[in-house]
């Protein structure tokens, strides 16, 4: 009984602490487990990295440089009041997904100048929805009271611990071991938990028949789910997956098995509720690790097509992706007030051969929030292909002719920077054929007026807006900086 007791007590302080790595995501231990337990599998995916470079990804390149503009449903899902989470979470998370995805995230600077050079700006704007599927007018936000208690409702059980542990060792003081640990049995119990159609546990939340909520047409919104995804062993609840999503199907850099059949009834962005928004005051376990919103860039990185930067193997194994150097995932300390500075990360460099560190900038990466900051100009094509091709669906504004490129050519907005008054200049066309449309950041509308010579911008808070400038046929939109 006695050695029983002691190691339930140790495999618990395993889990503990290997649950508390910095950003978990379900892809990732599915994939680990595969090639843990598959050992064609890595070879697989090696294989489909050689022939994306060789074809897919010369074509993956976005055909446009408008801000193009998706419609997001946040469907919160909630079995206690902690996971209700408040409109205005939701609202910071929109702001954080428009900066990072505008590259006008305040730590954009905070790169390293090696990087620099390869920084991208992916344009893509994210508004909450405004019109539901029939038409009537919406928050772009749902709410679903629900009997579920988790929808990480996986098993666990001791043998997979302890094969665990045989595999990885038991050096409980070395994180790596811990998330080799980690990986392995969570992505073995997703895994065993998987439909025949491949979906995954945590998909149980977008079904209104097993207490979730079901999406709204996905090929016209982008449906956010945000739920409990919290792991029970043995009575305690533990975090253990902050995210999941799914690439769109024809994605040049997934390995084969990443999309299940019944795609169009799950596909979307499935987020933990504790690593929602920017400062989340429930944040319980996961406090001080996710309280930046990069959960959910990170997810929507893998909704428009990214791979994790390691490749979710060693340093053979990368996202395919010239622009990102090798690495082996971080295995950051647990522990929330032992976490490594960004500066202690400047030497970080597990994969040595390639004569760059480890880009722990990348929002794709799991390395700490606080450090995350760019896409690539790699990853910004991959995204943008993504977004005007399978997922050109969610698109607001298209462009319907080559005229959006003259109007483009056409437009000039002075001064910029400005602390006041913005001048319309609009040459060979009639500004009154036009309307003006300004939105903040996220999304937000806060003025519209017909076109023009003069914009006063002095009401607005300082901060970035899109002027779009349209009508019914073409339009164009500019990025204004209010002082």
């Amino acid at each position: 009984m006695k050695r029983t007791f002691t190691l339930l007590v140790m495999l618990l302080a395993i889990l503990q602490v290997a649950t508390a790595q910095t950003h978990k995501c379900g892809q990732s231990a599915v994939i680990q487990n595969r090639i843990a337990s598959l050992p064609e599998y890595e070879a697989a995916i090696a294989k489909t990295f050689d022939t994306a470079r060789k074809n897919s990804f010369q074509k993956a390149t976005s055909r446009s440089k408008q801000v193009l503009t998706v419609p997001v449903v946040v469907h919160v899902v909630y079995n206690t009041g902690v996971q209700n989470i408040s409109d205005e979470l939701i609202h910071s998370q929109i702001d954080v997904l428009n900066k990072d995805f505008q590259r006008l995230n305040s730590d954009a600077g905070d790169a390293r100048d090696l990087f620099q050079g390869v920084t991208g700006n992916a344009e893509i704007q994210f508004v909450l929805a405004d019109t539901d599927p029939d038409g009537n007018p919406t928050t772009g936000i749902t709410r679903t009271e629900t009997d579920v208690e988790t929808f990480m409702d996986v098993e666990i059980s001791f043998e997979s611990i302890l094969s665990a542990t045989d595999s990885c060792g038991l050096d409980i003081a070395d994180p790596a071991t811990l998330n080799c640990i980690m990986e392995q049995v969570l992505g073995g119990a997703l895994e065993d938990s998987a439909e025949e159609d491949g979906s995954m546990p945590m998909d149980n939340v977008k079904s209104s028949a097993k207490g979730g909520k079901d999406p709204w047409d996905t090929e016209r919104y982008i449906n956010l789910w945000v739920c409990n995804l919290n792991m029970n062993f043995q009575g305690q609840e533990m975090p253990a997956v902050m995210g999941f999503a799914y690439p769109p199907t024809d994605a040049p850099n997934w390995p084969e098995g990443a999309i299940p059949s019944n795609i169009k009834s799950v596909d979307g962005v499935v987020v933990h509720h504790e690593a929602f928004g920017v400062d989340n005051p429930n944040a319980g376990q996961v406090g001080g690790l996710f309280n930046k919103g990069r959960t959910c860039t990170h997810e929507m990185g893998h909704y428009f097509g990214l791979r994790h930067i390691s490749g979710d193997g060693d340093c053979d194994s990368d996202d395919g992706i010239t622009d990102t150097p090798a690495e082996v995932a971080s295995q950051s300390a647990g522990d929330p007030t032992n976490q490594p500075s960004c500066e202690e990360l400047h030497t970080l460099d597990t994969c040595p051969s390639d004569d760059l560190p480890d880009m722990y900038e990348n929002f794709m990466s799991y390395n700490p929030e606080a450090c995350q900051n760019l896409f690539t100009k790699e990853q910004v094509g991959i995204m943008r292909a993504m977004l005007e091709g399978p997922r050109s669906g969610l698109i607001l504004q298209q462009l319907t002719s080559t005229h959006s490129t003259e109007l483009d050519q056409a437009l000039t907005l002075f001064p910029n920077p400005t602390s006041g008054e913005v001048n319309v200049q609009l040459t060979g066309y009639d500004l009154n054929d036009f309307e003006l449309t300004i939105q903040n950041v996220m999304g937000q509308e806060v003025l519209s007026i017909p076109a023009t010579r003069t914009i006063d911008l002095q009401n607005l808070e300082a901060g970035i807006y899109l002027v779009r400038l349209g009508n019914d046929k073409f339009s164009t939109t500019r990025k204004v900086s209010v002082l």
